[in-house]
């Protein structure tokens, strides 16, 4: 299979993550409606939420990744078999003629 077998994994800790920081800002909602609200919390809670997301931001690169390949994929069960033949076989030009 040419897609990524982790695809499914990146997934799960997408959604994890996602959770974690869906987890964080609702203390940290709590922690900033408490009149003596502690500052040093707050800070924690902003920093795992930023920490969270980047989290996440790196598994939906590993599923991007994963969407190209499947793209390229089609793309190629679509050709032809001249088309197909041609570019396994032309050199390539680099834009040149």
């Amino acid at each position: 299979m040419l897609a990524d077998d982790c695809a499914p994994s990146h997934a799960d800790s997408l959604a994890q993550s996602l959770r974690y920081a869906h987890d964080y800002a609702s203390e940290l909602s709590a922690v900033l409606a408490d009149a003596s609200a502690d500052p040093d919390k707050a800070a924690r809670l902003v920093q795992g939420i930023r920490n969270m997301l980047c989290a996440a931001e790196d598994e939906l690169d590993a599923l991007d990744d994963t969407q190209q390949v499947i793209d390229a994929v089609a793309a190629i069960q679509e050709l032809s078999d001249a088309d197909l033949f041609r570019a396994i076989t032309d050199t390539p030009t680099s834009g040149n003629p």
